[in-house]
Protein backbone atom coordinates (compact mmCIF):
# COMPACT_ATOMS: atom_id res chain seq x y z
CA UNK A 1 0.00 0.00 0.00
CA UNK A 2 1.30 3.61 -1.02
CA UNK A 3 2.09 5.54 1.98
CA UNK A 4 0.79 9.27 2.47
CA UNK A 5 3.10 11.83 2.48
CA UNK A 6 2.59 15.54 3.62
CA UNK A 7 4.81 18.26 3.02
CA UNK A 8 4.73 21.97 5.17
CA UNK A 9 6.20 25.01 3.61
CA UNK A 10 5.32 29.23 3.47
CA UNK A 11 4.71 30.96 0.01
CA UNK A 12 6.31 34.15 -0.76
CA UNK A 13 3.57 36.30 0.98
CA UNK A 14 4.28 34.35 3.88
CA UNK A 15 1.20 31.68 3.85
CA UNK A 16 1.21 28.37 5.05
CA UNK A 17 0.85 25.50 2.99
CA UNK A 18 0.09 22.00 3.73
CA UNK A 19 0.39 20.13 0.70
CA UNK A 20 -0.95 15.78 0.80
CA UNK A 21 -0.47 13.08 -1.32
CA UNK A 22 -2.88 10.06 -0.59
CA UNK A 23 -2.03 6.78 -1.91
CA UNK A 24 0.09 7.73 -4.68
CA UNK A 25 -3.22 9.08 -6.49
CA UNK A 26 -4.71 12.07 -4.94
CA UNK A 27 -3.20 15.17 -3.48
CA UNK A 28 -4.63 17.94 -1.74
CA UNK A 29 -3.69 21.62 -0.50
CA UNK A 30 -4.86 22.85 3.43
CA UNK A 31 -6.88 20.00 3.92
CA UNK A 32 -9.16 20.36 0.73
CA UNK A 33 -11.15 18.76 -1.88
CA UNK A 34 -8.91 15.95 -3.27
CA UNK A 35 -7.46 16.17 -6.51
CA UNK A 36 -6.97 13.24 -8.76
CA UNK A 37 -2.70 13.50 -10.12
CA UNK A 38 -4.30 12.09 -13.62
CA UNK A 39 -6.03 15.56 -13.75
CA UNK A 40 -3.10 17.65 -13.11
CA UNK A 41 -0.62 16.29 -14.99
CA UNK A 42 2.51 18.01 -16.44
CA UNK A 43 4.30 18.87 -19.85
CA UNK A 44 7.53 17.82 -17.84
CA UNK A 45 6.57 14.38 -17.25
CA UNK A 46 8.56 11.91 -19.31
CA UNK A 47 9.33 8.30 -18.92
CA UNK A 48 11.80 8.17 -15.74
CA UNK A 49 9.70 10.73 -13.85
CA UNK A 50 5.87 11.49 -13.55
CA UNK A 51 5.59 15.54 -12.70
CA UNK A 52 1.94 17.09 -11.40
CA UNK A 53 1.27 20.54 -11.47
CA UNK A 54 -0.38 21.71 -7.78
CA UNK A 55 -2.64 24.23 -7.54
CA UNK A 56 -1.80 25.75 -4.61
CA UNK A 57 -4.96 28.55 -4.53
CA UNK A 58 -3.50 31.51 -4.60
CA UNK A 59 -2.63 31.37 -8.75
CA UNK A 60 0.81 29.72 -7.38
CA UNK A 61 2.04 26.43 -8.25
CA UNK A 62 3.76 23.86 -6.40
CA UNK A 63 5.51 20.82 -8.69
CA UNK A 64 5.05 17.41 -7.35
CA UNK A 65 7.71 15.06 -8.87
CA UNK A 66 7.57 10.98 -8.24
CA UNK A 67 10.58 9.20 -9.68
CA UNK A 68 11.89 7.18 -6.74
CA UNK A 69 10.90 8.80 -4.26
CA UNK A 70 8.18 11.98 -4.08
CA UNK A 71 9.67 15.93 -3.94
CA UNK A 72 7.41 18.49 -3.79
CA UNK A 73 9.15 21.35 -4.92
CA UNK A 74 7.98 25.05 -4.63
CA UNK A 75 9.29 27.73 -7.00
CA UNK A 76 12.03 25.52 -7.67
CA UNK A 77 13.31 24.73 -4.60
CA UNK A 78 12.67 21.20 -2.80
CA UNK A 79 10.89 22.18 0.02
CA UNK A 80 12.20 20.03 2.38
CA UNK A 81 15.63 20.27 2.03
CA UNK A 82 15.49 23.93 0.38
CA UNK A 83 17.97 22.36 -2.33
CA UNK A 84 17.28 23.55 -5.71
CA UNK A 85 15.25 20.95 -7.71
CA UNK A 86 13.93 20.70 -11.38
CA UNK A 87 11.96 17.87 -13.28
CA UNK A 88 14.10 15.82 -14.93
CA UNK A 89 14.31 16.45 -18.81
CA UNK A 90 15.53 13.55 -21.21
CA UNK A 91 17.77 14.07 -24.21
CA UNK A 92 16.63 13.21 -27.46
CA UNK A 93 18.67 9.70 -28.08
CA UNK A 94 16.72 8.21 -25.40
CA UNK A 95 14.08 8.12 -27.76
CA UNK A 96 15.59 5.80 -30.51
CA UNK A 97 16.45 3.36 -27.38
CA UNK A 98 12.56 3.46 -26.63
CA UNK A 99 11.95 3.07 -30.33
CA UNK A 100 14.62 -0.09 -30.57
CA UNK A 101 12.81 -1.46 -27.57
CA UNK A 102 9.32 -1.91 -29.48
CA UNK A 103 11.09 -2.97 -32.72
CA UNK A 104 12.69 -5.49 -30.39
CA UNK A 105 9.36 -6.84 -28.89
CA UNK A 106 7.61 -6.43 -32.35
CA UNK A 107 10.66 -8.29 -34.12
CA UNK A 108 11.94 -10.89 -31.96
CA UNK A 109 9.64 -11.76 -28.55
CA UNK A 110 6.11 -10.50 -28.90
CA UNK A 111 3.14 -11.25 -25.69
CA UNK A 112 3.70 -10.07 -22.46
CA UNK A 113 7.14 -11.09 -21.88
CA UNK A 114 8.34 -8.94 -24.33
CA UNK A 115 6.54 -6.20 -23.51
CA UNK A 116 7.61 -6.26 -20.05
CA UNK A 117 11.43 -6.77 -21.40
CA UNK A 118 10.80 -3.60 -23.55
CA UNK A 119 9.00 -1.69 -20.95
CA UNK A 120 11.65 -2.52 -18.60
CA UNK A 121 14.51 -1.57 -20.80
CA UNK A 122 12.96 1.48 -21.77
CA UNK A 123 12.83 2.76 -18.21
CA UNK A 124 16.16 1.78 -17.19
CA UNK A 125 17.73 3.03 -19.94
CA UNK A 126 15.34 6.43 -19.00
CA UNK A 127 16.80 6.25 -15.48
CA UNK A 128 20.59 6.08 -16.68
CA UNK A 129 19.88 9.49 -19.25
CA UNK A 130 18.62 10.94 -16.02
CA UNK A 131 21.66 10.90 -14.39
CA UNK A 132 23.54 13.88 -13.47
CA UNK A 133 26.75 12.31 -12.22
CA UNK A 134 27.23 10.35 -15.90
CA UNK A 135 28.52 11.40 -18.79
CA UNK A 136 26.48 11.30 -21.94
CA UNK A 137 29.35 8.46 -23.25
CA UNK A 138 28.58 6.71 -19.95
CA UNK A 139 25.22 6.33 -20.15
CA UNK A 140 25.02 5.26 -24.18
CA UNK A 141 27.06 2.35 -23.18
CA UNK A 142 25.48 1.53 -20.48
CA UNK A 143 22.11 2.12 -22.81
CA UNK A 144 23.57 -0.06 -25.38
CA UNK A 145 24.87 -3.17 -23.26
CA UNK A 146 21.28 -2.72 -21.83
CA UNK A 147 19.77 -3.33 -25.04
CA UNK A 148 22.02 -5.84 -25.78
CA UNK A 149 21.04 -8.00 -23.11
CA UNK A 150 17.54 -7.94 -23.57
CA UNK A 151 17.82 -8.50 -26.86
CA UNK A 152 19.92 -11.19 -26.42
CA UNK A 153 18.15 -12.88 -23.48
CA UNK A 154 14.28 -12.53 -25.86
CA UNK A 155 16.12 -14.00 -28.80
CA UNK A 156 16.92 -17.19 -26.77
CA UNK A 157 13.48 -17.04 -25.48
CA UNK A 158 12.33 -17.07 -28.70
CA UNK A 159 15.14 -19.90 -29.56
CA UNK A 160 13.61 -21.65 -26.80
CA UNK A 161 10.24 -21.82 -27.49
CA UNK A 162 10.65 -22.57 -30.99
CA UNK A 163 11.85 -25.40 -30.19
CA UNK A 164 9.98 -26.48 -27.26
CA UNK A 165 6.73 -27.02 -29.85
CA UNK A 166 8.20 -28.13 -32.90
CA UNK A 167 6.71 -31.12 -33.33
Amino acid sequence: MAQDREWFFNTFDCAPMKVSLVNNRFVSVNDGPQIKLKDIKAVESNLAERVFDVPLGNGEIAKLCIMNKQILTYNGRNVETGQKYSPLELPDWVYIFVALYVLNFIFILQGALGGAFAALGAVITSKFAGDKYKSTGKKVILSVLLLLGISSVSLVLKLIAIEAFKL
